[in-house]
């Protein structure tokens, strides 16, 4: 079946979605495995506005299947990884599930409007500061939205620190890469696409111990630590700027034609609505994009940190809750994905 006619149906499915319905929520994979057993801990966005300016519901889950947790305990940190001055505990025991509401509409701490990340693990003996689960103690974790505003369900997957099953230093934070690639269709005034980008920053670690390791930049950076929550490998970047949250954003047309080569921020966390309006108009070009658009988004190759990141699309017809394809950005390392398969970093 040719391209344009895979496009077509494509198209055609967000298009006959314009009557206005409720949705079902649906789940997305992730690379890393996002829902296995939590060890250590769990970095998770959470949305109180999603589009800006339309509330949603979120309901953050979590469980405990294996042992007691008495001690879990979440911080959050707004859209700029800035600590919002409110923990919240929620104490498990085996066998347990618990569910928090973020926004304050709903009883939770967050005030409206805001977006942001929640870290999870157990409190230290002060109360003051996050440091790993203890072993043998994982969780699971996932975030519920439901919109007030267009009837669409959605699922948002965790950061996983690192799992149960596979405690290797080396695979810490493996749902966060270093690379990814999205489709989208043609924008026009009903089918629209809107990106949504997680890439921490330091200010959401936790205290001081050994460093270890080197960053992948070759810097020799070691100044991440191994005994705080999340623990690090490699560091995040300190902030905004050249060298430090900047990715490159290359889009192709879908007879494999390079056409665009930019940067954007990716700060924390990120949403580009409708990507032609925010992003590059590119993107709504009814000839050089009239079958859509093939997007790589990677760390500037040769910086001396490697930004890492993960995200979703939401590619939605406008004014509708049926036909809502919102997914978990397709991921890799900047370098594999530049062609050097053996770097997974």
């Amino acid at each position: 079946m040719s391209k344009f006619i895979m496009v077509a149906l494509l198209v055609a499915s967000l298009i006959a979605g314009a009557a206005p319905v409720m949705a079902q929520g649906v789940t997305q994979g992730g690379i890393g495995d996002p829902l296995t057993l939590a060890a250590s801990g769990v970095v998770i966005p959470f949305l109180t506005a999603f589009p800006a300016g339309q509330p949603v519901v979120s309901t953050l889950q979590v469980a405990s299947p294996v042992s007691d947790n008495p001690n879990a305990h979440m911080f959050f940190f707004n859209a700029d990884c800035a600590r919002i001055p409110i923990s919240v505990g929620i104490p498990l025991t085996t066998n347990d599930i618990a569910f928090q509401q973020i926004a304050a509409a709903q009883g939770g701490p967050i005030a409206a409007g805001v977006n942001g990340l929640i870290t999870i693990a157990q409190s230290d003996p002060t109360g003051f500061s996050l440091i790993p689960l203890a072993p043998g103690h994982p969780i699971h974790v996932r975030l519920y939205l439901f919109s007030t505003a267009d009837g669409r369900s959605r699922v948002i997957e965790p950061i996983i620190l690192n799992t149960a099953e596979f405690p290797s230093i080396t695979h810490w934070w493996s749902p966060l890469r270093t690379g990814a690639d999205f489709f989208a269709p043609l924008q026009t005034a009903l089918i629209q696409t809107d990106l949504f980008l997680i890439c921490p920053k330091d200010t959401i670690e936790g205290g001081a111990g050994a460093a270890f390791g080197v960053d992948p930049g070759g810097t020799g950076n070691t100044d991440f630590t191994s005994t705080g929550f999340p623990q690090i490998n490699p560091r995040f970047p300190t902030g905004a700027g050249a060298l430090s949250n900047v990715i490159r954003v290359r889009v192709y047309d879908t007879n494999e034609i390079f056409k665009r080569d930019f940067t954007i921020d990716c700060n924390c966390v990120i949403i580009f609505p409708s990507i032609a309006q925010s992003i590059n108009p590119f993107y709504a070009d009814p000839v050089e994009a009239a079958l859509g658009t093939y997007t790589e988004i990677t760390s500037v190759p040769g910086s001396p940190r490697r930004v890492t990141f993960t995200g979703y699309t939401s590619t939605y017809t406008v004014g509708s809750a049926i036909n809502a394809f919102f997914a978990r950005l397709q991921n890799g390392s900047q370098a594999s994905i530049d062609g050097a398969l053996t770097d997974t970093r």
